[in-house]
């Protein structure tokens, strides 16, 4: 049996248990406190036929038998007549009483009729046998609720706890490594919403799985190309194949592949430390408009040179953010702008107090592609990067808690936004 099912066993039948034990005992005591009752209503009516008896001086019934005590003498009555006896314990008893003899329980009356007090006893209801039945009839019921309710809770608890144990097996199988798993069936309760939630988590962990060999494969290429490049024009220097006049060209390609790696190398690092939560953010209030301006003209030269007109349009807006990253954020979307962006056409930045966009009239981003573009490694069309620059992005502005995305522009391209 496992752990579960004996916790669910535990949890139902004890309080069932705890239950029946109280409703034992009341039903006992009120048995009893009934019981006591008749039994003194029956002692009063002895005590009334010994009285008429005696008051008519005829003999008693053969079933009763009192004492009488007059004049501090007593006497026992009964069908054979009369006995005198002495039993001091009937002295200061109250009409109703207790007594106990001999490790017998048994119940009194006393009738006062002038200077005669007639005393009727029997034996206690809890003591007398005729109540074992009842006793026995309740515990008899009460044993075989319990083993109703237990086996009843057994049968429900394997019918609920089953997915559950299957589950933990699907769980652990997918631990191992496998994807070719079947999850138990769904019912229609908390345990299907679970096996659900296994489901998409499965799901997820295919897709990442997928997402991370496409990340080192990509990674791999973009290593690997720089590096050759390099390996190549360095080992045709040592040859000495290449003449003189050739040497700057070919030393500022080594500089600029090693650049490149350079480049993935940092990109790599600062998406590895955001994801890990290992690069703490320094927010303070910025004044946004500033910081676009400042942006967009030490980029201006870099647009120029592919005849692509750069426009700015700002209005005053102050925001609590880290600096540094928005700083990449939008330098990453004003990047890719440039790329998609024919030349002699416009890339144009807004800044209201509500968003932050820039767009640009390249051929725009596909609304199936919308948000995959953000994932890691995925590249734009036509884009030159390594991908990782809209997954970095993705993850500053998710610490920051803005909203962003990409939608079609004014300028029949791509938009990227962020809302504040």
């Amino acid at each position: 049996m496992s752990k579960l099912m004996r916790k669910f066993l535990l949890a139902v039948i004890a309080p069932l248990l705890i239950m029946g034990i109280l409703s034992f005992g009341l039903t006992a005591f009120l048995v009893n406190r009934f019981a006591e009752d008749e039994r003194y209503s029956q002692l009063e009516r002895e005590a009334n036929i010994i009285k008429e008896a005696l008051a008519e001086n005829r003999p008693v019934p053969r079933e009763i038998q009192g004492f009488m005590t007059k004049d501090g003498v007593t006497e026992r009555i009964d069908g054979r007549g009369r006995q005198f006896v002495e039993l001091p314990i009937l002295e200061d008893l109250q009409q109703k009483d207790r007594i106990e003899v001999q490790g017998n329980r048994l119940l009194t009356y006393q009738l006062t009729s002038g200077e005669t007090v007639i005393t009727t006893i029997r034996e206690a209801p809890l003591a007398s046998s005729a109540l074992d039945g009842v006793y026995l009839a309740i515990g008899v019921a009460l044993f075989v609720t319990l083993l109703l309710a237990a086996g009843l809770a057994y049968y429900m608890g394997r019918q609920f706890i089953r997915p559950i144990i299957e589950l933990r097996g699907v769980a652990k199988q997918i631990g191992d490594g496998r994807k070719d798993v079947t999850l138990p069936v769904r019912p229609n309760d908390e345990v299907g919403e679970l096996i659900n939630a296994v489901d998409e988590m499965q799901e997820q962990l295919v897709q990442k799985d997928v997402l991370q060999k496409s990340f080192i494969a990509g990674i791999t290429h973009d290593l690997r190309t720089p590096l050759a490049i390099i390996r190549n024009e360095t080992e045709a220097l040592a040859a000495g194949v290449i003449p003189v006049e050739e040497l700057p060209e070919v030393t500022d390609s080594i500089i600029e592949e090693a650049d490149r790696l350079g480049l993935l190398i940092d990109e790599t690092l600062v998406y590895s430390k955001l994801a890990g939560g290992m690069m703490p953010l320094d927010q303070s209030e910025v004044a946004l408009d500033s910081l676009v301006q400042e942006t967009v003209e030490r980029l201006r030269s870099t647009f120029s040179k592919d005849q692509v007109i750069l426009t700015v349009e700002t209005e005053p807006v102050r925001l609590v953010v880290d600096r540094r990253m928005f700083e990449r954020v939008l330098v990453n979307f004003l990047m890719n702008a440039q790329v998609a962006t024919p030349n002699g056409s416009e890339v144009r930045v807004q800044l209201t107090p509500m968003e932050l966009t820039v767009e640009d009239a390249g051929s725009g981003v596909a609304e199936a592609d919308r948000a995959t573009i953000w994932d890691l490694y995925v590249k734009q069309t036509g884009g030159s990067g390594h991908g990782l620059g809209l997954a970095i992005s993705r993850l500053i502005l998710d610490s920051h808690g803005l909203e962003y995305g990409v939608r079609d522009s004014s300028l029949k391209g791509a938009c990227f936004y962020i809302r504040f």
